[in-house]
């Protein structure tokens, strides 16, 4: 996957759309704006056969139907690893909150994740993964 003109916009609309969404498993989750993010810089889903579910179990269920386990395991599948001090606004990322790993995307006002309402932005340093995005 590489970057594709008009990356930024895109980028900034979905943004946008995450902020107005209510945090909803298959609606905005921790691993729908990491993949939203992703398509909007690449123009292509992670995994496009593990959107559909509607629960947190199915969610669950989705990735494990693809090998992974955990958002983690998914996102190093497809893309190289880095510090999360090195990524870029496009580039996407994992926190760990007690033993529970959720993704998000680096934005240009901080790592845009999923709270139990409303979107959350932390700072590179709360980041325990990233990845980079290309």
């Amino acid at each position: 996957m590489t970057r594709i003109p008009g990356w930024e916009k895109r980028l900034n609309l979905i943004v946008a759309k995450h902020q107005a969404l209510p945090s909803e498993y298959g609606v905005s989750d921790c691993y729908l704006i990491p993949d939203d993010g992703v398509e909007a810089v690449t123009g292509e889903r992670m995994y496009p056969k593990a959107l559909g579910y509607t629960t947190e179990a199915g969610a669950a269920k989705r990735l494990r139907q693809h090998g992974f386990e955990t958002v983690r395991d998914a996102f190093a599948a497809k893309f190289e690893e880095i510090p999360p001090a090195m990524a870029q606004r496009g580039d996407i990322g994992v926190i760990d909150r007690d033993g529970v790993l959720s993704g998000g995307l680096f934005t240009s006002i901080g790592f845009m994740t999923r709270g139990v309402e409303a979107v959350e932005f932390l700072p590179a340093a709360a980041v325990t993964y990233a990845f980079k995005v290309t």
